[in-house]
Protein backbone atom coordinates (compact mmCIF):
# COMPACT_ATOMS: atom_id res chain seq x y z
CA UNK A 1 0.00 0.00 0.00
CA UNK A 2 2.90 2.41 1.44
CA UNK A 3 4.71 1.55 -2.38
CA UNK A 4 1.33 2.78 -4.17
CA UNK A 5 0.85 5.86 -2.49
CA UNK A 6 4.93 6.93 -3.47
CA UNK A 7 4.25 5.69 -7.14
CA UNK A 8 1.06 8.13 -7.10
CA UNK A 9 3.04 10.83 -5.45
CA UNK A 10 5.87 10.46 -8.27
CA UNK A 11 3.58 10.07 -11.10
CA UNK A 12 1.68 13.57 -9.68
CA UNK A 13 5.37 15.69 -9.40
CA UNK A 14 6.37 13.98 -12.89
CA UNK A 15 2.81 15.61 -14.68
CA UNK A 16 3.43 18.92 -12.59
CA UNK A 17 6.90 19.38 -13.57
CA UNK A 18 6.90 18.52 -17.53
CA UNK A 19 3.26 20.65 -17.68
CA UNK A 20 5.40 23.41 -16.26
CA UNK A 21 8.24 22.92 -18.70
CA UNK A 22 5.67 22.76 -21.57
CA UNK A 23 4.08 25.95 -20.24
CA UNK A 24 7.94 27.42 -20.06
CA UNK A 25 8.09 26.39 -23.41
CA UNK A 26 4.85 28.28 -24.39
CA UNK A 27 5.75 31.51 -22.64
CA UNK A 28 9.68 31.43 -24.43
CA UNK A 29 7.75 30.87 -27.92
CA UNK A 30 5.34 33.31 -27.60
CA UNK A 31 7.92 36.30 -26.58
CA UNK A 32 10.01 35.08 -29.32
CA UNK A 33 7.13 35.47 -32.08
CA UNK A 34 5.77 38.90 -30.64
CA UNK A 35 9.10 40.44 -30.41
CA UNK A 36 9.46 41.75 -34.40
CA UNK A 37 6.53 43.76 -33.92
CA UNK A 38 7.42 45.02 -30.85
CA UNK A 39 10.97 45.78 -32.12
CA UNK A 40 9.39 47.31 -34.85
CA UNK A 41 6.80 49.64 -33.11
CA UNK A 42 9.81 50.82 -30.93
CA UNK A 43 11.40 51.78 -34.14
CA UNK A 44 9.22 54.07 -35.51
CA UNK A 45 8.30 55.50 -31.80
CA UNK A 46 11.99 56.70 -32.13
CA UNK A 47 11.44 58.10 -35.62
CA UNK A 48 8.73 60.17 -34.68
CA UNK A 49 9.96 61.24 -31.88
CA UNK A 50 13.09 62.63 -33.60
CA UNK A 51 10.72 64.24 -36.29
CA UNK A 52 8.86 65.91 -33.64
CA UNK A 53 11.84 67.07 -31.49
CA UNK A 54 13.95 68.04 -34.35
CA UNK A 55 13.39 70.85 -36.95
CA UNK A 56 13.75 68.65 -39.53
CA UNK A 57 10.98 66.89 -42.26
CA UNK A 58 12.70 63.53 -42.54
CA UNK A 59 14.41 61.87 -40.09
CA UNK A 60 16.79 58.83 -40.20
CA UNK A 61 17.37 55.70 -37.47
CA UNK A 62 20.34 55.40 -36.65
CA UNK A 63 22.18 56.57 -40.08
CA UNK A 64 25.40 55.21 -39.51
CA UNK A 65 26.17 51.02 -40.05
CA UNK A 66 29.04 49.02 -39.66
CA UNK A 67 28.37 45.49 -41.76
CA UNK A 68 29.95 43.07 -42.95
CA UNK A 69 30.44 42.15 -46.80
CA UNK A 70 28.14 39.67 -48.36
CA UNK A 71 25.28 41.44 -45.47
CA UNK A 72 22.75 44.24 -46.17
CA UNK A 73 22.13 47.66 -43.65
CA UNK A 74 18.55 48.73 -43.00
CA UNK A 75 17.76 52.12 -41.97
CA UNK A 76 14.35 52.90 -40.96
CA UNK A 77 13.49 56.96 -42.02
CA UNK A 78 10.24 58.94 -41.72
CA UNK A 79 8.64 61.62 -43.49
CA UNK A 80 6.93 64.62 -41.48
CA UNK A 81 4.23 66.51 -43.77
CA UNK A 82 4.24 70.07 -42.92
CA UNK A 83 2.52 70.75 -46.44
CA UNK A 84 -0.85 72.50 -46.56
CA UNK A 85 -3.79 70.70 -47.60
CA UNK A 86 -5.04 67.29 -46.33
CA UNK A 87 -2.96 64.57 -47.43
CA UNK A 88 0.33 64.82 -49.36
CA UNK A 89 2.11 62.63 -51.76
CA UNK A 90 6.11 62.17 -51.55
CA UNK A 91 8.46 60.43 -53.26
CA UNK A 92 11.75 58.96 -52.86
CA UNK A 93 13.62 60.25 -55.74
CA UNK A 94 16.94 58.55 -55.35
CA UNK A 95 19.34 56.96 -52.76
CA UNK A 96 22.56 57.35 -54.61
CA UNK A 97 26.03 57.06 -53.37
CA UNK A 98 28.04 60.47 -52.98
CA UNK A 99 31.27 59.32 -51.00
CA UNK A 100 33.31 57.52 -52.09
CA UNK A 101 33.25 58.12 -55.73
CA UNK A 102 31.02 55.41 -57.23
CA UNK A 103 33.24 55.62 -60.35
CA UNK A 104 36.10 54.00 -58.24
CA UNK A 105 34.24 50.50 -57.94
CA UNK A 106 33.05 47.73 -60.45
CA UNK A 107 29.23 47.47 -60.78
CA UNK A 108 29.95 44.28 -58.65
CA UNK A 109 31.75 45.89 -55.89
CA UNK A 110 29.66 48.89 -55.16
CA UNK A 111 27.03 48.83 -52.29
CA UNK A 112 23.76 49.32 -53.61
CA UNK A 113 20.81 50.84 -52.16
CA UNK A 114 17.96 48.92 -52.30
CA UNK A 115 13.99 51.26 -51.94
CA UNK A 116 11.13 49.05 -49.96
CA UNK A 117 8.50 51.21 -51.90
CA UNK A 118 9.18 54.48 -53.87
CA UNK A 119 6.06 56.97 -53.17
CA UNK A 120 3.93 57.83 -49.72
CA UNK A 121 0.40 59.52 -48.98
CA UNK A 122 1.01 61.14 -45.77
CA UNK A 123 -2.00 63.09 -43.94
CA UNK A 124 -0.88 66.67 -43.06
CA UNK A 125 0.95 66.52 -39.35
CA UNK A 126 1.58 63.39 -39.74
CA UNK A 127 3.85 60.91 -40.20
CA UNK A 128 4.99 57.73 -42.64
CA UNK A 129 7.86 55.60 -41.67
CA UNK A 130 9.81 53.56 -44.24
CA UNK A 131 13.10 51.19 -45.02
CA UNK A 132 16.31 51.54 -46.64
CA UNK A 133 18.20 48.78 -47.11
CA UNK A 134 22.24 49.17 -48.56
CA UNK A 135 23.71 45.66 -50.18
CA UNK A 136 27.42 45.50 -49.47
CA UNK A 137 28.45 43.21 -51.93
CA UNK A 138 31.32 40.35 -50.94
CA UNK A 139 34.08 42.21 -53.30
CA UNK A 140 33.15 45.87 -51.58
CA UNK A 141 36.61 47.25 -50.67
CA UNK A 142 36.81 48.03 -46.84
CA UNK A 143 35.54 52.01 -46.29
CA UNK A 144 33.13 54.68 -45.48
CA UNK A 145 30.12 54.59 -47.89
CA UNK A 146 27.45 57.90 -48.00
CA UNK A 147 24.20 57.70 -49.88
CA UNK A 148 21.86 60.87 -49.82
CA UNK A 149 18.27 59.92 -49.79
CA UNK A 150 16.31 62.79 -51.36
CA UNK A 151 12.36 63.36 -51.18
CA UNK A 152 10.56 64.88 -53.46
CA UNK A 153 6.33 66.27 -53.19
CA UNK A 154 4.38 65.39 -55.85
CA UNK A 155 3.77 66.84 -58.28
CA UNK A 156 6.96 68.20 -58.87
CA UNK A 157 7.73 70.58 -62.03
CA UNK A 158 11.53 70.27 -61.78
CA UNK A 159 14.17 67.68 -60.66
CA UNK A 160 15.27 70.39 -58.00
CA UNK A 161 12.50 70.77 -55.85
CA UNK A 162 12.98 68.82 -52.86
CA UNK A 163 11.16 68.19 -50.00
CA UNK A 164 13.96 66.77 -47.86
CA UNK A 165 17.26 64.82 -47.82
CA UNK A 166 19.41 62.93 -45.66
CA UNK A 167 22.46 60.94 -45.66
CA UNK A 168 23.23 57.42 -44.27
CA UNK A 169 26.57 55.84 -43.52
CA UNK A 170 27.75 52.72 -44.53
CA UNK A 171 30.78 51.04 -43.38
CA UNK A 172 32.72 47.84 -44.82
CA UNK A 173 34.66 46.31 -42.64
Amino acid sequence: MELAVNTLVVLILGMLIVGGGIALVYNIYDAGVKLPEEVGKRTEARLFDMLLNGDQRIAVLDNVQTIARGKTATFAVAIQNELEGQTSTFKVVDIKQVTPDPRTCTQQSCPEALMLGTTYTVPRYENKAFYVGVNVPKSAPSGEYVFMIKVNHLPTSGPEELYARSKVHVVVE
